[in-house]
């Protein structure tokens, strides 16, 4: 009988034991976090993404209770983070901010040092829909305008903020592909230069994403909204049509702004992050700030944010090839 006892003791001990060690994981993964958290922005200090990274990332500290830090890591159109964070221990405490550049530079570089499918969505919170815009002093007041002008052959300059940049990928993909019409493109270092291109003369149209750089400068007549690439009009400059009004509605592209961790980090984290960010979000004084910059908030779940980050990837792989261009 005490041979019995000791047998059945053992084995209630064995089990306890087995039992620890399930359990184990799941208490320290529901523990997290436990310490600082990451957030590895792929640009630089005061661009699209380091703004949103510091906006939500400051009322995200205060939700998760611990210290978020801030580091720009900018280079390569943002796969020099995108890179770091791939592989970094899959532990939720190394966080990648990026932005479309991520599902742009899937099919524009053709060797990264890393695979998007080693990243995982967390949350694509924000974004902004690609514009064009013309100068006031032209003749050119509408999108028709444009295309008539290109249409009888006079030469159009399409001005852009850099090759390979959304706003460029996106009007090559309208003009060779939907309005069939041929443009010259002439790459700007940047936005403001760009637009500075736009109202000195040197182009005729100029393709950008309808942010806080953009968006006064539209309000204020400055420049002359022709169309925007968004399925609805950008609350912003509500005078400014979609391309879909104009006859294009196949035409979508936006820039937006996403947070991801390496693949392998635990779904429940994921789901935790996106979370925060979603509740972060919601919080009336970061929606000022982000309706400040004229971005557009979008509540997505985690595996709503996977599916989206999948279709911008191949959205973008059709522009990319359209525009004939990729980076070695």
């Amino acid at each position: 009988m005490s041979a019995k006892v000791g047998l059945l003791g053992a084995l209630c001990l064995n089990i306890a034991t087995f039992a620890g060690l399930a359990l184990a994981p799941a208490q320290a993964q529901e523990a997290w976090p436990t310490k600082r958290v990451a957030l590895i922005i792929g640009y630089a200090p005061g661009g699209f993404a380091d703004s949103v990274a510091r906006i939500i990332g400051a009322k995200l500290g205060d939700r998760l209770g611990q210290q978020i830090i801030t580091q720009n890591m900018e280079g390569a159109g943002g796969n020099i983070a995108a890179r770091h964070v791939a592989v970094a221990p899959a532990d939720g405490y190394t966080i990648l901010v990026t932005t479309t550049s991520l599902a742009i530079n899937d099919t524009l570089y053709k060797a990264k040092g890393f695979s998007s499918q080693g990243l995982a969505p967390i949350a694509l919170p924000v974004s902004a829909p690609e514009s064009f815009a013309s100068n006031p002093k032209s003749s050119i007041k509408s999108l028709a305008d444009l295309l008539a002008q290109a249409k009888r052959g006079e030469t159009v300059y399409l001005g852009t903020p850099g090759i390979g940049s959304g706003s460029h990928l996106a009007a090559e993909y309208f003009f060779k592909i939907l309005a069939k019409a041929n443009v010259k493109h002439i790459p700007f270092p940047g936005g403001a230069p760009a637009k500075l291109g736009l109202l000195g003369g040197d182009v005729t149209v100029l393709s950008t994403t309808a942010t806080a750089a953009a968006i006064p400068a539209m309000v204020s007549k400055e420049i002359i909204g022709l169309a925007v690439a968004s399925a609805e009009r950008s609350p912003a400059i509500p005078d400014v049509p979609t391309f879909a009004e104009l006859g294009y509605p196949d035409f979508l592209a936006t820039s937006w702004t996403g947070f991801f961790a390496p693949e392998a980090t635990p779904q429940a984290v994921l789901v935790k992050l996106n979370a925060e960010i979603n509740a972060a979000l919601r919080d009336p004084e970061v929606k000022a700030k982000i309706d400040a910059l004229g971005l557009i908030i979008a509540q997505r779940s985690q595996p709503d944010s996977r599916a989206f980050f999948r279709a911008e990837i191949q959205n973008w792989a059709k522009m990319v090839e359209a525009a004939g261009v990729s980076v070695p």
